[in-house]
């Protein structure tokens, strides 16, 4: 490739050779095998509100480009991906429809009742406002009945899937759903855990690069419940993976989480004067029940020595917690420092007497003892303290030691 006569091209195109005018920009694109060149021209302004952790919403105005020429369609494409109305927008206005007028028919359509009306929300008017973008459609106003997937270790191994609604009939029903209606499982194809052998992780190391957090066990092992026993499985597995998805597109990343070694973790609190906190809930018990989370789920953190530890471990291996643990640790040091202006900041020590022993064992074989809870290892400069959440929110003390090993010695776990 000439690179320097392609720049020369793009150049050229960001004056409009019509009037003789600028252009915002000029674009080149790759495609079956040349390059296709073409002056940008303004498309009107689009507006996009997002909302940050801390709950404010930012306003942006950006102004969308449009190509003067479009290139032809690339030949590898196929049927456009089939879609139906959102049921949640009322188009062409930044207005939902109510809870109270809704009642979906399928995932692709919508069939709306009268308004109650007296409701609070929306007056009896069926629709009411919406600050941010519609969480199903993302605004693009189309639910798809199909959904193209990507598995993808971000280096050489990719698995792209296909799903259609209609393609799989027949789905054996495993379970009851909450409300009476069948929960069915899907054949392989349709099961994320079946291809994350294929790209070399575990199951549980699958990771939605949209909102960067684990896969749920109902994609995981293609489970589906079902709003009725004639209910198209596929469809229902498609409006569930692709919810809120607007390129009717779902990127799964299957890597190992980068993250550091529990015990580093452990050295840092040590050092800082922080509590390090491994939990754990053993949901063994709930193997049996196709929707219920099965597993090992766990949740690693760094905070202060008075907090209290969270009692819904969500990550389902150590490894995804730490990672999520030191992504954000900035702020579990910004926690950490005292509210009190007199009370006074302890001093950093060397981080290298903080004990070395790895918690994740002892916290798993605790778990195993006491499944359907869950367990808390704290390390911290006082020592190590083993705690069991109550089914009543509360805290029971399972061991007080000066350090792990001994913690382990009280309670008599076996060292394996």
């Amino acid at each position: 490739m000439d690179a320097g006569r392609l720049e020369r091209r793009v150049v050229a195109d960001c004056v409009d050779r019509a009037t003789g005018g600028g252009l915002p920009g000029a674009q080149a694109v790759w495609r079956d095998g040349r390059w296709w060149h073409s002056g940008l021209r303004p498309g009107g302004r689009t507006e996009q509100l997002t909302e940050r952790r801390t709950g404010q919403v930012v306003r942006r105005h950006t102004t969308a480009l449009l190509r003067c020429a479009e290139p032809p369609a690339p030949s590898a494409w196929g049927d456009p991906v089939r879609y139906g109305p959102c049921p949640d927008c009322v188009p062409g206005q930044r207005l939902s429809v109510c809870d109270c007028a809704r009642r979906l028919a399928d995932p692709a359509g919508t069939e709306r009742g009268p308004a109650d009306p007296t409701c609070p929300d929306c007056g009896g008017t069926g629709v009411q406002p919406r600050q941010l973008a519609c969480h199903r459609c993302r605004d693009t106003q189309k639910i798809y009945a199909e959904l193209l997937v990507t598995v993808t270790d971000l280096v050489d191994r990719s698995v792209h899937l296909h799903w259609r609604a209609g393609d799989e009939t027949g789905a054996p029903q495993v379970a009851a759903g909450p409300g009476g209606g069948p929960v069915v499982q899907l054949s392989e194809p349709y099961r994320l855990a079946s291809w994350a052998a294929t790209l070399g992780v575990r199951p549980e190391h699958l990771v939605d690069t949209d909102d960067t957090i684990p896969i749920d066990h109902f994609l995981l092992d293609g489970v589906v419940p079902l709003p009725a026993a004639d209910a198209d499985p596929v469809r229902e597995h498609i409006a569930q993976a692709g919810d809120g998805r607007a390129a009717a597109r779902l990127l799964i990343v299957a890597t190992s989480p980068d993250a550091p070694p529990i015990t580093e973790l452990a050295r840092l609190a040590h050092g800082l004067d922080l509590a390090l906190v491994v939990s754990a809930r053993d949901c063994s018990l709930d193997d049996t029940e196709p929707v219920s989370v099965h597993g090992l789920l766990w949740n690693v953190d760094l905070c202060a020595r008075t907090a209290l530890p969270d009692d819904f471990p969500h990550h389902g291996s150590p490894e995804s917690a730490a990672a999520t643990c030191w992504e954000y640790v900035d702020g579990a040091f910004a926690d950490a420092v005292p509210t009190d202006p007199a009370e006074s900041i302890p001093t950093p020590q060397h981080p290298g007497a903080a004990p070395g022993e790895d918690p994740v064992p002892v916290v798993t074989r605790l778990a195993r003892r006491y499944a359907g809870r869950t367990v808390s290892v704290r390390l911290d400069r006082a020592g190590c303290t083993v705690l069991l959440h109550q089914n009543d929110g509360g805290l029971h003390v399972l061991a007080d030691a000066p350090d792990l090993p001994t913690a382990v010695a009280t309670l008599g776990l076996p060292t394996r």
